[in-house]
C-alpha cells in the first residue's frame, strides 16, 4: 500500500515551457492527498526557489531539498541537514573568491553567487528562475555548491572537494553535495521521521539526480521527457510533464 509520494520539481512537476505546474498535476496531487497519501518534494532546489516558483502553494507534507541535504516537515521546520565538510568548504571558497568560474553557495536561509555571466543567465532561464544575488561567504554552514560549468571544469573543483560528489541538473549546472548523500538518503531520513517504509512510496523524476531516488522507492516513475538512462532504471515510464504524466501514472497505479 502506497503511503507517500515524492516528486522532483524541474521537468517533473514544473513544466518550464509554460513556467508553472500544469493544472492537471495540481489536481492529481490534491486528489492523492484526499486519498490519504502524503506528498513530498524531492529536489535539488532550495525552499526559497520553491516559494518563488509557487510550488509551496500546494500543501506538501514535507520537503527533501538540495538533493537530500536538508529535510523539512510540513511546517517547513528542520528535520535533518547535512552540510558540506569544513575541509571541502576551504577548497570551494578558493574557487568562489578567485572568480574563474561562477560558483553559488547555498545556505539554509539564502543563496548567493560570486559573479554572473551568460552561462548563469541561460541556465537560470531554462528553469524559470531569477538570477541568484551576488554575495560573500560569511562563515555559515553551506549545504550545496552550484557550479555553472562544463564537466572538465567541475572536475577541477572536485579535486579541492574530496569528500563531495557532483550531480548534474543542466548541461551547464552542477550541484556539489557531501559524498554519500542524495535525494534517496534524504528520503530515507524523511521516511524514518514519519514511520513509513520505502516499499510504501512512489517517486517521480526525469533527470540524472533522480535516478537514486527512483531506485530507492517501492515504485519509481520516469516522466516521458526523462533522460534515457532514467527511463531504463524506472519501474514505469509515464507521459511527459506537459502531457498529463503525473495524473496518468497515479491513475495507472490506482492511487487516484
Amino acid at each position: 500500500m502506497i503511503k507517500a509520494a515524492f516528486f522532483d520539481i524541474d521537468g517533473t512537476l514544473m513544466d518550464h515551457s509554460i513556467g508553472q505546474i500544469p493544472s492537471d498535476a495540481k489536481r492529481a496531487l490534491a486528489e492523492l492527498q484526499r486519498n490519504g497519501v502524503k506528498i513530498f518534494t524531492s529536489t535539488g532546489r532550495h525552499l526559497l526557489e520553491l516559494q518563488e516558483l509557487g510550488v509551496t502553494e500546494l500543501a506538501f507534507d514535507g520537503h527533501v531539498l538540495l538533493n537530500g541535504q536538508i529535510c523539512l516537515d510540513k511546517e517547513e521546520q528542520l528535520i535533518d541537514a547535512c552540510a558540506i565538510p569544513e575541509e571541502d568548504m576551504q577548497g570551494a571558497l578558493r574557487w568562489f573568491e578567485e572568480m574563474e568560474l561562477p560558483v553559488a553557495f547555498v545556505e539554509q536561509k539564502q543563496i548567493y553567487i560570486n559573479f554572473i555571466n551568460d552561462r548563469v543567465r541561460k541556465t537560470q532561464a531554462d528553469i524559470s528562475s531569477e538570477l541568484p544575488k551576488l554575495g560573500r561567504f560569511g562563515g555559515n554552514p553551506v549545504y550545496l555548491v552550484n557550479v555553472f560549468a562544463d564537466e572538465a571544469d567541475v572536475n577541477r573543483v572536485l579535486v579541492d572537494m574530496p569528500h563531495c560528489r557532483m550531480t548534474r541538473w543542466n548541461p551547464y549546472g552542477v550541484d556539489i553535495i557531501a559524498a554519500g548523500n542524495s535525494k534517496a538518503r534524504g528520503m530515507e531520513r524523511m521516511l524514518r521521521h514519519y514511520g513509513i517504509d520505502r516499499e510504501e512510496i512512489i517517486a517521480f523524476g526525469d533527470g540524472e539526480n533522480d535516478m537514486e531516488m527512483l531506485e530507492y522507492a517501492g515504485i519509481g516513475v520516469a516522466m516521458g521527457n526523462a533522460d534515457p538512462e532514467v527511463k531504463v532504471i524506472a519501474d514505469y515510464v509515464t507521459d511527459g510533464v506537459g502531457e498529463g504524466g503525473i495524473a496518468h501514472a497515479l491513475a495507472h497505479f490506482g492511487l487516484i
